[in-house]
């Protein structure tokens, strides 16, 4: 990302790249960890188990993004925190609506 340099003569991010960068990220991580809507569902699945309870996949999506959340309580210089949470986020907001039943062979 390209920012300015802020009051502090550090980075300044700035909004639509962060929001490019997080478009950007969902293409390229789809074609190294295959597609988000399967690894969320999955995701879902083992973590269901695990807490004996029903997870929803777009609750897969918000839980990795507050994860991302923390972390730039810790650190919000981190440009990548700031972009993986928009695009868990994004992914979370498309969930909310799927049909699942899209996916009946998984």
């Amino acid at each position: 990302m390209d920012g300015k340099k802020g009051m502090t003569g550090e980075k300044q991010l700035r909004a639509k790249d962060i929001l490019n960068s997080a478009s950007d990220t969902l293409s390229e991580r789809g074609t190294t960890h295959g597609s988000y809507d399967l690894t969320m569902l999955r995701t879902a699945k083992l973590w269901s188990e695990y807490l004996e309870r029903t997870v929803d996949p777009m609750d897969v999506a918000i839980c990795m993004a507050l994860v991302k959340l923390a972390r730039i309580m810790e650190s919000r210089k981190h440009d990548d925190n700031w972009v993986d949470a928009c695009a868990y986020f994004a992914i979370a907001g498309e969930l909310a609506v799927y049909d699942w039943n899209t996916l009946d062979a998984f």
